[in-house]
């Protein structure tokens, strides 16, 4: 990801800002690279920096009371992260994990913050994001309490065809968890859809043929 600037612009976060405006932001931030499953900060770790997802797919998870890894978000080039803690020093609220190669821009929090405090348009901005990622963190939430897990599946490749397009690079047991089943019922409802011509099922990728949206 050569032109950062560029790529900001593209960004409803950062949307009408000047080259001007967004100079300062890329000349305090570090491009980082990681590889596939390379881990980017843990639950818990001191929140120092907000990324800038340029490349690649990251997958944000939880510990759940029993110890084990849940998938609660996946994330496609172009978001910010993380969606809450903007205002305090609260720690990293989940795992950031890179699913293939991925390319971030690392943005220190202090500097950040000072930005926020000379531009108060930006603290709106966040705001914003942060009231759409609560409205799709609830309606998740509302879709593993009330409906089936072929509903289910249907909303979650609905909102992955809106980030990611109709190919989805993620493994049955991924989605799974996003959902709240097991790796065998994704696959059986996967070659169900993908017998009457919805999907296509990859190795390592799903292909959606029909508008799930």
């Amino acid at each position: 990801m050569k032109d950062w600037i560029k790529h900001l612009k593209g960004m409803p976060f950062f949307e009408g800002l000047s080259d001007e405006e967004l100079s300062p932001i890329i000349e305090m931030s570090r491009i980082k690279e990681l590889k596939d499953k390379e881990i980017l900060f843990w639950e818990g770790d001191p929140r120092n920096y907000i990324y800038v997802l340029g490349e690649g797919t990251i997958l944000i998870s939880k510990l759940t009371e029993s110890g084990e890894e849940s998938l609660i978000n996946v994330l496609a080039e172009g978001e910010i992260f993380p969606h809450s803690g903007f205002f305090d020093q609260s720690p990293y609220p989940g795992t950031a994990k890179a699913k293939k190669d991925v390319v971030l821009l690392a943005i220190p929090i202090d500097g950040f913050e000072k930005l926020i405090k000379n531009n108060p348009e930006y603290a709106f901005r966040i705001i914003q994001v942060m009231n759409q990622k609560l409205v799709f963190m609830q309606k998740k939430l509302n879709e593993i309490l009330s409906l089936n897990v072929e509903s289910r599946l249907k909303g979650a490749l609905a909102h992955l065809q809106e980030t990611q397009g109709n190919t989805i690079r993620l493994t049955h047991q991924e989605i799974g968890n996003i959902i709240g089943s097991t790796r065998e019922t994704v696959s059986r409802q996967l070659k169900k859809w993908e017998s009457e011509g919805l999907v296509e099922v990859k190795k390592d990728r799903i292909k959606l043929i029909k508008d799930f949206n």
